[in-house]
């Protein structure tokens, strides 16, 4: 079990320093004319401009969006980003993003999906494409249901221009799902991480890869951005990610305990507390489901 205890000093190196400091401050920096909210009639979504031409659309508790989502207006299209999209959310950020401009949405960038899921990011309009990672593609790809749009997928990265604002898609690989996508508008000091972060929530970790997740964390915090829009909350910064970060070391150090011990998963269910978590959002509602997953992926890893 050395490398078990190893892993845990590893993980707490890694995540128990912030990169932050508690009166850091941030200058702005403009690009293009000044934003402007806009009322539009949907349900899904608050929409909250972060920079000019880029907007945060966060979803509203009790509504059909599950996790947030982010448009970039550019000099002649649209990018737009989300996960967990069925037809009606599609529908409300489509109508949200006409309230601000008459250019058209050229390219969707799906952050992730989790696999089995035929009813959500299967009904986006024609007309576009669709950029996701070859491992969310292949996920997509395997389901009942075929994709009817164009879609792109790639790699490790991809760079959109669109005039003065850049789009720079980075491929995590393993976190969330096993095919996570970060998106970082560099001109704005912007990322939207989607569900590879939450605020004050224990998140949903059903489809999660816990080390490689930890490690993505850790970049998203050194990245240092100004604002970094969660998959849920408000819109946030680096300290926050250390927050759920050290949140998230908690909760794997007390199961890595429990496998260290030797209980079963039933019995890690059973007996299993973190006290200080107890407010998050979530925490009755997902932190069996979230223990299943953890149990099984850090058990398939560390109990050789």
């Amino acid at each position: 079990m050395l490398r078990l205890f190893t892993t845990i000093l590893i993980l707490s190196y890694t995540l128990t320093t912030p990169v932050f400091s508690a009166d850091e401050s941030v200058a702005e920096k403009s690009v293009g004319p000044p934003a402007v909210a806009v009322v539009s009639v949907q349900d899904s979504f608050l929409i909250e401009p972060l920079a000019p031409n880029v907007f945060a659309a966060i979803a509203k508790a009790g509504s059909k969006a599950t996790t947030n989502a982010l448009f970039v207006i550019g000099k002649d299209s649209v990018v737009a980003a989300g996960a967990h999209m069925t037809k009606t959310v599609i529908d409300d950020l489509y109508a949200a993003i006409v309230a601000r401009t008459d250019k058209p949405v050229k390219h969707f960038v799906l952050m992730h999906h989790h696999a089995g899921y035929t009813y959500v990011d299967f009904d986006f309009p024609p007309g576009q494409d669709v950029l996701l990672s070859w491992q969310t593609w292949k996920n997509i790809d395997a389901e009942i249901r075929k994709p009817e749009y164009s879609s792109l997928f790639f790699n490790e990265g991809l760079t959109l221009k669109l005039g003065e604002l850049s789009v720079v898609l980075t491929n995590i690989g393993k976190g969330h799902t096993n095919g996570d996508l970060v998106l970082y508008i560099p001109e704005a000091g912007i990322v939207f991480a989607s569900d590879l972060f939450y605020i004050d929530s224990v998140g949903y970790m059903g489809s999660g890869y816990m080390t490689d997740w930890l490690l993505a964390l850790d970049f998203l915090e050194q990245m240092g951005a100004e604002q970094i829009v969660p998959g849920y909350g408000p819109v946030s910064n680096s300290r926050e990610v250390y927050e759920f970060s050290r949140y998230f070391r908690d909760f794997l150090t007390e199961v890595l305990q429990h496998i260290e011990h030797g209980d079963t998963l039933e019995q890690l269910l059973a007996h299993f507390d973190l006290p200080e978590y107890h407010n998050l959002d979530g925490y009755d509602q997902l932190i069996k489901l979230n223990l299943k997953r953890a149990y099984e992926d850090l058990n398939n890893n560390f109990s050789r």
